[in-house]
């Protein structure tokens, strides 16, 4: 009969962990704030000088880089489903713990699908009491997707992740974002660089500033995308180190395809002063160049617009031309 641990190590393999950072096009600080530790902790784990670590923290690293645990292993320490918690305990270096998991998960950890009989189910009674004492359920901060209502099959359209809290929160925040649908996520760049192309999974790491961050990224609809289709979205909000899930972001959660641009809320194929106003007031902002908001003020400035059918872009309407 094999032992459960409770706390267990696994060898993994530094360069594996690098190569697939690099590959996703991570840094070392999203992986050490999504895993709980430090970037330093994560340098040593690629360059192989903490070459055993805690099962529990192979799990998340595996999370944040998208992949099953089993591809981080060294060889001669992959182990196969259930059997990861009946890993044998090796030794670690000595640092500070990591911060509580919430507790489903650890009892998941814990349990290892063994009977544990009387004594040991009392010990998980205890043990998920107290660790429901530990975990912070709520940060004090707000997240709110805001998006246009709809946009044509073929044109990117804004999406902003408005985060709130107290003015004096140094909170590190770190949002992943995930569409539901046929689409591309566009993130922005420094200047002089390529845009960010996060494919479906759009994701950043700032802090707040006078209790205020946003995050904006544009998304661009796949080619097979059609008219009355939706592109869904989900995401949560991580804050501070030592978490591996987090709140979930509220507002908007849908937008629907349709032949219209999405500055023209009311579909009219005219964009109005209001309209262009609010657009400029919602996903005009500081820095921030992913939207092209010259070509969008050629249409308001026509006063109508039209759909080019073959090329399926907006055009403004011919003066002379009469209502559609």
């Amino acid at each position: 009969m094999r032992t459960c641990f409770l706390t267990s190590t696994v060898d993994i393999n530094g360069n594996k962990i690098r190569l697939l950072r690099e590959q996703k096009d991570l840094t070392q600080l999203y992986l050490a704030t999504v895993v709980g530790v430090t970037t330093d902790t994560i340098s040593r784990w690629e360059n192989r000088r903490y070459p055993s670590i805690k099962l529990d923290n192979a799990k998340k690293l595996a999370e944040a880089l998208g992949v099953a645990l089993e591809d981080l292993l060294d060889e001669k320490d992959t182990v196969a489903g259930d059997d990861l918690h009946d890993v044998q305990e090796r030794s670690e270096p000595a640092g500070p713990p990591s911060p509580p998991t919430p507790a489903g998960r650890w009892l998941g950890s814990l349990y290892c699908k063994r009977w544990l009989g009387v004594g040991g189910g009392l010990l998980l009674v205890l043990a998920a009491g107290f660790f429901f004492l530990q975990v912070d359920h709520h940060s004090g901060v707000t997240t709110e997707r805001i998006m246009p209502k709809h946009t044509a099959p073929n044109l990117p359209f804004p999406v902003i992740v408005q985060v709130t809290g107290s003015a004096d929160s140094i909170h590190t925040l770190l949002i992943r974002e995930e569409l539901l649908g046929d689409g591309e996520a566009i993130g922005s760049a420094p200047e002089g660089e390529s845009p960010k192309h996060f494919g479906r999974n759009p994701r950043w790491i700032g802090k707040l500033v006078n209790g205020r961050a946003t995050f904006l990224y544009l998304v661009q609809p796949g080619k097979k995308q059609r008219q009355q289709e939706e592109i869904g979205f989900k995401g949560e909000l991580i804050v501070g180190e030592g978490r591996s899930s987090g709140e979930t972001i509220g507002g908007e959660e849908r937008i629907a395809l349709a032949p219209y641009h999405w500055v023209d809320v009311d579909r009219d194929y005219v964009i109005s002063d209001s309209e262009i106003l609010k657009a400029h007031e919602t996903y005009a902002l500081p820095g921030e160049n992913l939207i092209d908001f010259t070509a969008i003020e050629e249409l308001w400035v026509a006063g109508r617009y039209t759909l080019n059918k073959k090329t399926m872009t907006f055009v403004p309407a011919p003066q002379a031309e009469g209502k559609e």
